[in-house]
């Protein structure tokens, strides 16, 4: 039996680190899945819009009638969560355990197209299990949005058009899929186009092309006559409309270069050793188009959910890279095993270090969660207005306002007259229970008009330790004079 090599002793210590980082990832979501109450803003519209669906009403609704909505994304992720909330009834946690069976699939992926591009079985599962324990990933795992979602169908398509060269019409599905989640899955796509350019297949590039075009295109139109004309809305001209802000922004990118360093090294190694190799073109486009999809971050109201595909794309190609080294280990002796040492450290400090895009962990915001979605519950009121979207749905009441942000953007831009309609509620304190995020200041979700109208009109009854349902008011009785401010009443609101 032959002795390891300084690269293999190390690589073990690799692998290890990286099922240690998988296994926290995975556990962490499984923690995450069955909590009762939205963890993030944006999960509660999404789970409003798909029980909707689930009654038979249409995903895209006038937006300018009661109850008020945006709808940003395409209708696959609000299918695929409507037919769990009609088989399984109201409730995040399956469809998060949708979302988290997506982004496995996408680890799995990695994987599977490292092994085709060259890679070993092993390297292909040590860059997946890569994958799942970068700090964004581990994140987002366990919320119920449309991004892991929309990435599986767009590894998945990148797959297919790789593994079937002959039967790349497979993978067009797969790719409108994916933009029909969400408009920015266009690198993998793009990259498969440019490719087949690239490889003087210009009819097959063609093709291509057109498939996706055409498919894409009776899909829109479909939509669109379903919809009775307002998907284009919600989905292209909304977002359109939404202010543009990269410079907040550009620490959250830098800080996310800096923790990607090494992997960003072991891309660039691959560029120049695929100057001679054309089956590493595609994984390398694909990481650059991935990457230029990443000034969307600057649209207001956008996270890190948006690195995931990048991160995607570079641990694909930091796994082909690794692959060639490890060819090369032998020649190079000891100096190789400074890579998979270096691997070692940066998931550990993955598995240690906060990770700078989300910052601190938010669990005390969620501490009287469960107390606020009780007392929304049952509360006797049927006319409600709440931030914390997620609070009315799982209790099967119906918001007033389905995406609070959002609709603020179209008041604010564009004069809706449904602000109108909530401030005269207000005013003549016809909503029964009110639940904010924030309490005195001035937030982005919800237009000034309103809040003013509720400091005036309405009293702080109970405060929570609940991320978007810190406050809840009742109308005063009309007999008080309005006040600008509740603070002796916050005080004793428990």
């Amino acid at each position: 039996m032959r002795n390891r090599s300084s690269f293999e002793k190390i690589e073990i210590l690799f692998f290890l680190a990286v099922a240690a980082g998988c296994l926290i990832t995975l556990v962490h979501a499984a923690l995450a899945v069955r909590l009762p109450f939205q963890l993030d803003f944006g999960e509660g519209p999404l789970l409003a819009v798909a029980a909707r669906m689930a009654q038979g009403l249409g995903c895209y609704a006038e937006p300018a009638s009661a109850p008020y909505a945006i709808v940003p994304y395409g209708p696959v992720p609000y299918d695929l969560v409507a037919l769990c909330v009609k088989l399984f009834g109201v409730s995040f946690t399956v469809p998060r355990i949708l979302v988290a069976a997506s982004g496995v699939w996408c680890a799995a992926l990695i994987a599977l197209l490292v092994r085709h591009w060259g890679g070993s079985l092993k390297t292909g599962v040590a860059f997946g299990l890569l994958y799942l324990a970068r700090p964004v990933v581990r994140d987002w795992l366990s919320l119920l949005r449309v991004d892991f979602i929309g990435l599986a169908f767009s590894l998945t398509g990148l797959y297919l058009f790789v593994k079937s060269r002959r039967r790349w019409y497979l993978a067009v599905p797969f790719f409108v899929a994916a933009l029909f989640s969400k408009f920015t899955f266009v690198a993998a796509p793009v990259a498969c186009f440019l490719y087949a350019v690239l490889g003087r297949s210009g009819g097959k590039a063609v093709r291509f092309a057109g498939s996706i075009l055409v498919l894409g295109t009776l899909a829109f139109l479909w939509t669109q006559r379903a919809s009775g004309g307002w998907f284009a809305f919600h989905t292209i001209w909304s977002n359109a409309d939404q202010a543009y802000r990269l410079s907040p922004k550009v620490l959250m990118l830098a800080d996310q270069l800096q923790s990607e360093c090494l992997l960003v090294v072991l891309a660039l190694f691959l560029a120049y050793w695929a100057r001679s190799c054309p089956r590493l073109w595609l994984p390398l486009i694909y990481l650059g188009f991935s990457f230029l999809t990443l000034p969307a971050i600057g649209k207001i109201g956008s996270n890190s959910n948006y690195f995931l595909e990048w991160e995607a794309g570079l641990c694909l190609c930091a796994g082909l890279t690794y692959q060639l080294l490890r060819e090369k280990a032998e020649r190079l002796g000891v100096r190789s095993a400074l890579v998979p040492a270096l691997l070692t450290v940066l998931v550990a400090i993955y598995l240690h270090g906060p990770n700078p895009s989300r910052g601190p962990d938010p669990t005390a915001e969620f501490s009287e969660c469960r107390q606020a979605y009780e007392y929304v519950r049952s509360h006797p009121g049927a006319r409600i207005l709440s931030e914390n979207v997620g609070a009315l749905v799982v209790a099967g009441k119906r918001p007033l306002v389905l995406e609070p942000f959002l609709w603020t953007r179209e008041v604010e831009h564009h004069g809706w007259p449904g602000a109108d309609e909530i401030v005269d509620l207000i005013r003549n304190r016809q909503i029964d229970l009110i639940v904010l995020g924030s309490w005195g200041t001035y937030s982005e979700r919800w237009p000034v008009a309103v809040e003013d109208a509720v400091q005036r009109n309405y009293k702080v009854v109970k405060t929570f330790s609940c991320q978007d349902a810190l406050v809840a008011y009742e109308p005063r009785p009309f007999a008080l004079a309005p006040q600008a401010g509740n603070t002796a009443e916050l005080s004793q609101g428990r």
